[in-house]
């Protein structure tokens, strides 16, 4: 496989803080070393680019809420794995791709993970079978099954 692509929208987003959480996730379950990281934020009229998580931390804790938010951390050979996270003020867009499956793999789960979370999302679980009462029935009685 030459490389993968995952995308999934989270609509009725609001939480940025999350979002540095997710990134940071990401880039650590990648691993994503060395990372690269650019950080765009939309005001009401002006744009400010950040190249770290930690700058965007302490941003989003000083109160600030911009409009618009996308963040992109990926291994130093972007094409690699990357990790894209975009929030337009409705909904938050999570955008994986790369040609190492692992690594590129592993950042995009970590960061779903995150993000799954915060809606309260757990891992699936199939449901209990229920008995088989026409087969219990027939040991009981000794018959042997239909043909």
């Amino acid at each position: 496989m030459d490389g993968f692509a995952l995308s999934e929208r989270w609509n009725g987003w609001s939480d940025l803080n999350v979002m540095a959480e997710a990134a940071r996730a990401a880039a650590d379950a990648g691993p994503l070393d060395p990372i690269v990281c650019e950080i765009t934020l939309d005001w009401d009229d002006d744009e400010t680019t950040l190249h770290s998580l930690e700058e965007l931390q302490a941003l989003l804790r000083s109160g600030a809420v911009p409009e618009a938010l996308e963040i992109e951390v990926a291994h130093i050979v972007e094409s690699e794995a990357s990790l894209n996270l975009a929030y337009n003020g409705r909904w938050l867009q999570i955008n994986g791709a790369g040609s190492d499956w692992e690594r590129a793999g592993n950042a995009y789960r970590a960061a779903q993970v995150e993000i799954a979370l915060v809606a309260g999302i757990t891992t699936f679980k199939l449901p209990t079978l229920p008995r088989d009462t026409v087969a219990e029935t027939r040991k009981r009685l000794n018959q042997p099954p239909e043909a």
